[in-house]
């Protein structure tokens, strides 16, 4: 019997992140052939009176009984994204999983690897090695090398190839020059 594809939705960690989320739901579907795969934001809003501030995040879109991979280009004290996560596993989320390009982690004061690592809803955080962090990152943070990335900009660069081309998932991987 075919096994099912998971209920996926990307969910943008904030308003500012929605073309991304678009772009990697495009991407996700392509790859995979899936057509399942939705969008969601969280809406974050601010409620300031005189004697305190309280942010309110808002799941706007389909997430309950879905793996969610909520996404974010930059991850540095890491309250927005955390506030996301338990935004979208209260909302029902199956799974809720975060990528995010870069992890500014490297200062040793910063405790937003460890506060990751303890949040119950988050499986597992995906980031890139765009920033040199030299200090222990938690199991629940993930890091994925764009060294083949780079590389292979830089040989397309070298053979007067597109670099564009490379990052488009309706074009097959072809190489045109020899060794």
């Amino acid at each position: 019997q075919p096994k099912e594809d998971p209920k996926i939705t990307i969910v943008a960690a904030h308003e500012n992140q929605v073309f991304r989320a678009n772009g990697f739901r495009s991407a996700l579907q392509k790859l995979s052939g899936s057509s399942d795969i939705r969008v969601a934001l969280v809406s974050t809003s601010t409620d300031v009176n005189v004697h305190n501030k309280t942010k309110t995040s808002t799941v706007v879109g389909d997430v309950e009984g879905r793996q969610c991979i909520i996404v974010d280009d930059i991850i540095n004290t890491g309250s927005t994204l955390k506030g996301a996560i338990e935004a979208v596993h209260k909302s029902g989320a199956s799974e809720v999983y975060a990528w995010a390009t870069h992890g500014v982690f490297h200062n040793p004061e910063n405790n937003a690897p460890e506060m990751f690592q303890e949040i119950e809803g988050l499986k597992y955080m995906l980031i890139s090695n765009s920033v040199t962090n030299n200090r222990d990152l938690p199991p629940k943070i993930r890091t994925l090398s764009i060294a083949p990335l780079l590389a292979e900009a830089v040989v397309r660069s070298l053979h007067s190839e597109s670099i564009m081309t490379m990052l488009d998932v309706n074009k097959p991987k072809t190489r045109t020059w020899s060794k």
